[in-house]
C-alpha cells in the first residue's frame, strides 16, 4: 500500500497496490513538498477491506504508527521505475 504523509507525519493518503494487466499505471503522489511518500508492505486484507473511511483512516494510522508495520519511504521516480521496466 502507499501512504502519503504530510508535514506533520499524518496519514492524509492511501492507495491499495494491486496487480493489472493494463499497460495504464496509476499511483497517487504527493503535491505539496512537505508531504512524504511511503510503501507499507505487510497491511492485513481487513485494513485493505474496509469501506469506511473514518476507520479505514484509523485501522491504517494504527497499523503505520506499530511496531509491526514494515514501512519504507519512497518516491514517484522510484514507483515510474518499477512499473517502466515491465
Amino acid at each position: 500500500m502507499l501512504i502519503i504523509k504530510d508535514a506533520s507525519g499524518e496519514i492524509i493518503g492511501a492507495q491499495v497496490e494491486e496487480p493489472t494487466d493494463s499497460d495504464i499505471v496509476t499511483y497517487i503522489a504527493p503535491t505539496d513538498p512537505q508531504h512524504t511518500l511511503h510503501r507499507i508492505s505487510d497491511v492485513p486484507a481487513e485494513i485493505c477491506d474496509c469501506a469506511h473511511p473514518a476507520e479505514f483512516q484509523r485501522l491504517l494510522t494504527d497499523h503505520a504508527n506499530s511496531e509491526h508495520a514494515q514501512i519504507a519511504p519512497t518516491s514517484t521516480e522510484e514507483i515510474r521505475r518499477l512499473f517502466m521496466g515491465r
